[in-house]
């Protein structure tokens, strides 16, 4: 099989650049809202054993640990070879696909 050699086009380069800039801006807003969802899960949880309202030292307190362990509990590497597994899959998958 013979491979087409593609020629340097820096136009469809920079297009693709700029969109995949686009692309990691929409991701890290994704990811915050994620991050939002977590400490709203905690507050949620908290809230539910108190009769008076958490206080706003609480509330922070209580979203940094829940973003904290969200954070750690993915960094670990069990999960990164997870992700890593997952990725793989969905990028030949969609090699297959073209």
């Amino acid at each position: 099989m013979s491979e087409e050699k593609k020629t340097w086009n820096s136009e469809n380069f920079d297009k693709k650049m700029q969109e995949s800039r686009d692309e990691l801006q929409r991701l890290r807003a994704e990811l915050q809202d994620l991050m939002v969802r977590f400490g709203m899960r905690a507050l949620k949880t908290y809230q539910a054993a108190r009769n008076e309202p958490l206080r706003p030292a609480e509330i922070i307190q209580l979203v940094k640990y829940e973003v904290t362990n969200a954070i750690a509990d993915v960094s670990e590497p069990k999960s990164i070879d997870a992700i890593i597994k997952q990725t793989k899959l969905e990028w030949e998958k969609q090699q297959q696909q073209k």
